[in-house]
């Protein structure tokens, strides 16, 4: 394991390490502490499905009295309708969330806590391995030796499992999607659109692209949902359109686009989220290679 020597850079790197991990964990705690200091009830004015290009679909609401979605349990989205009030907490005085957005935020916490401290005890460790203290004890320095390795082991454990997840995930939407016999083709009714467009400094711009989309089940019951599309899809449906619609007999939430069309499909490879699934694999690619590497320098220098 390469050495950490005490130098001015390494110290600024580890307390920048620290300040990062202590200001995170304010945050953190201020935001579990304070986020239901306002609770309010508000009126439903809408309500529908999100599905995503790669992962599950999910559910939200607008409420009165906020400019952004909220999301609920499926399980709360189909008890509740237009019109009904429902109770939660008023975040920044403009944003209604719910317990499913509060355990959403803290969940996304989670990882970023994880990584930052095993951040901090790594450099630490690492650091204080080499001060005069430790180098004359033995066992002190092969104390801190397996701290270190465990630091390390679990920060990649923890980046495998997450890879493996969200690849799991996206494989299981794409299964269901292939199987057409599992699925109902309906007509939907474009009602209208939205995009995000996000640009970088150097000027470079990312898009994403959704259809608010009107369906109906084999039972005549009304659904809306809110469809990731590619670009090309986006722009080839005008509002009240017809546009072709695939559901999950199972789960009449999960939806897919029915697209024929290759420019409407190679997009849907060409974006943030599968440059992170490459990236990944591309990782876990390198690591094994690495790994493999040194376990047959090791072969070799006991032969």
């Amino acid at each position: 394991m390469k050495e950490v020597p005490i130098t001015f850079k390494n110290v600024f790197v580890f307390i920048m390490l620290l300040l990062m991990t202590f200001g995170f964990t304010w945050l953190y705690i201020n935001f579990s502490t304070t986020i239901k200091d306002e609770p309010v009830e508000e009126t439903i004015e809408a309500k529908y499905s999100k599905k995503g290009l790669y992962l599950y679909p999910r559910f939200e609401i607008h409420v009165s009295n906020s400019e952004r979605p909220s999301t609920v349990s499926k399980e709360e989205f189909e008890s509740i309708a237009v019109g009904d009030k429902i109770s939660g907490y008023m975040k920044n005085a403009d944003t209604f969330v719910t317990e499913k957005d509060i355990q959403f935020e803290k969940a996304l916490g989670i990882p970023i806590f994880v990584v930052l401290y095993f951040a901090v005890f790594f450099m630490g460790t690492a650091i204080l391995k080499n001060t005069r203290f430790i180098k004359k004890s033995r066992k002190l320095k092969n104390v801190l030796h397996t701290i270190l390795k465990v630091s390390i082991y679990g920060t990649l454990t923890i980046y495998i499992l997450t890879g493996m997840v969200f690849t799991a995930l996206t494989a299981t939407n794409i299964f269901h999607k292939l199987n057409q016999w599992s699925l109902t083709e309906v007509k939907a009714t474009v009602l209208g659109g939205d995009y995000n467009e996000t640009r970088t400094q150097r000027g470079a711009s990312y898009t994403t692209y959704e259809l608010f989309l009107l369906y109906e089940d084999e039972e005549g019951k009304d659904y809306i949902t809110k469809k990731a599309v590619t670009g090309t899809t986006y722009n080839k449906y005008a509002i009240e359109e017809a546009i072709p619609l695939l559901y999950r007999n199972n789960d009449v939430y999960d939806t897919f686009v029915l697209t024929k069309d290759t420019n409407e499909i190679w997009p849907a490879f060409l974006n943030l989220y599968t440059f992170f699934i490459g990236f990944y694999f591309v990782s876990l690619f390198a690591m094994i290679k690495a790994w493999r590497k040194k376990k047959n320098k090791q072969s070799e220098k006991y032969l």
